[in-house]
């Protein structure tokens, strides 16, 4: 090998990527009449306390599947078509859950932002 001098190679378009985009026009939010904040905030908090209840939820199956199986022996004797039921709970009942939890978080707030 030659012991010149080590050059980087890349494409013009990786230095225009590496270089900082500023945006050209000033962005602020849209002022919200009083009315408006007011509903905003209303609808905001009401959210908030749905999507505290979602996630407790998730965070009771999440933690709950685990301590069925230790606390309940027959979970662990059973089985189906020869599959023990301890491994299939944690393969089939968290996902779908975690989709039907979502889904109703997702239907709840719509149906709040149609009503408030």
């Amino acid at each position: 090998m030659s012991e010149g001098k080590r050059v980087p190679v890349m494409s013009p378009q990786t230095r225009m990527a590496r270089v900082r985009r500023v945006s050209r026009t000033n962005w602020s939010e849209p002022p919200l009449g009083p009315a408006e904040l007011e509903r905003a905030t209303r609808l905001y908090r009401v959210q908030r306390f749905h999507g505290a209840i979602t996630l407790s939820g998730l965070v009771l199956l999440v933690f709950g599947l685990p301590l069925v199986q230790a606390y309940l022996p027959m979970v662990t004797s059973a089985r189906v078509a020869g599959i023990p039921v301890s491994w299939l709970l944690p393969v089939l009942v968290p996902f779908p859950a975690m989709v039907l939890l979502a889904w109703r978080q997702l239907r709840r707030a719509e149906r709040l932002e149609r009503h408030r």
